[in-house]
């Protein structure tokens, strides 16, 4: 993990902080200019590259716990103990989950963007190892069948950008992040901080069904929203400008 730090020239001392962790494929540099860059120059935005993603590729991913170990550390090395918001989409919904279990991190706003709730689900993570080890090697053969399907999904602005991350990418990444996919473990977490928490999915999102069934039991005070028509952080990518405008209101309202 390499944590970014984006502090406009003149921003102040006092401004709030916001934690953003990329989704699979994308990275720091993407975050920030898909999000941040959107969000205002008022606010400090801390943006980690993840492990096997960004300027950390060379570097093999472990687990959604080992990121989230090194984050805190990070964090608390510095004295940033309170954060008006963490944001995390798809595998970076799961790190966000394993930070927050830390006790000595206090966040306003917590925001997950397509996070999985599979639990234990062997079936489904054979299944996703075996599809997306196969795409792998295909784009690593001939990359251009692979940029054209991400551009139809997130557009052609970052459809090179995810392949070139897929490339370089390690199959022994790949399944550890699919493992992680598959067994997330929700924390235990209080009814107020539940109430802090906004849970975000595509209406065709592979992830919504079990969010769906999942969320009324484990976080019963926690916010669902399903945005229509769209499926896997597909609006994060399709309405940047919305988007961020959406997440700079979530960090206001606190309070």
């Amino acid at each position: 993990m390499k944590m970014h730090e984006c502090p406009p020239v003149d921003i102040g001392e006092d401004a709030s902080t916001v934690l953003l962790i990329h989704p699979m494929l994308s990275s720091a540099a993407g975050a920030r200019r898909i999000i941040a860059d959107r969000m205002g120059n008022d606010l400090r935005f801390l943006i980690p590259d993840l492990s096997a993603h960004g300027e950390e590729a060379s570097t093999e991913y472990v687990s959604a716990a080992d990121e989230a170990r090194q984050i805190r550390d990070w964090l608390v090395d510095r004295g940033i103990v309170r954060l008006a918001l963490g944001f995390g989409a798809s595998l970076g919904g799961i790190v966000l989950l394993e930070l927050v279990r830390y006790a000595d991190l206090t966040f306003d706003r917590l925001f997950f963007e397509g996070a999985s709730f599979y639990m234990g689900a062997p079936i489904m993570e054979a299944v996703l190892r075996v599809a997306l080890l196969g795409k792998h090697k295909r784009a690593v053969a001939n990359p251009e069948p692979f940029v054209r399907k991400m551009a139809r999904l997130y557009g052609k602005e970052v459809a090179r950008f995810m392949t070139r991350h897929f490339i370089v990418m390690s199959e022994q990444s790949v399944c550890r992040i699919v493992h992680d996919c598959g067994n997330v473990s929700p924390p235990c977490l209080s009814a107020v901080v539940q109430s802090r928490c906004t849970f975000a999915y595509g209406q065709k999102d592979f992830d919504l069904r079990r969010a769906r069934r999942a969320l009324p039991t484990i976080y019963p005070s926690a916010t669902l929203v399903v945005w229509p028509g769209f499926g896997h952080c597909e609006r994060l990518a399709s309405e940047p400008d919305s988007y961020a405008k959406m997440l700079r209101d979530t960090v206001a309202t606190f309070g």
